[in-house]
């Protein structure tokens, strides 16, 4: 699942050109981090984000790498959204 992502990412990218740098720098620091699993950029149009599927023990050193990197290159920190998978929606 994580190089079908990576995949649409880059296709999005190339193929649509429809990402941005700031996006491209998130998503490629992602895939040099041991523990992300896939990263592409989601809701295009709206601002530009990312979603990553990290592993519970790096997620903390994926977000502190990501600030950085980011922060060093822009000037200021990208906004973090933390979601965790679940089950999903069910009957009760």
């Amino acid at each position: 699942f994580g190089r079908l992502m990576n995949k649409s990412h880059l296709s999005l990218r190339d193929d649509f050109e429809a990402s941005c740098d700031e996006v491209d720098l998130l998503v490629k620091t992602a895939w040099e981090l041991p523990g992300v699993i896939g990263s592409r950029m989601t809701g295009g149009g709206f601002g530009g984000c990312t979603i990553n599927l990290v592993k519970d023990e790096l997620y903390d050193h994926f977000i502190a790498t990501a600030k950085e990197k980011f922060n060093a290159k822009y000037g200021h920190e990208p906004q973090v959204y933390e979601v965790i998978v679940s089950d999903g929606a069910r009957r009760g």
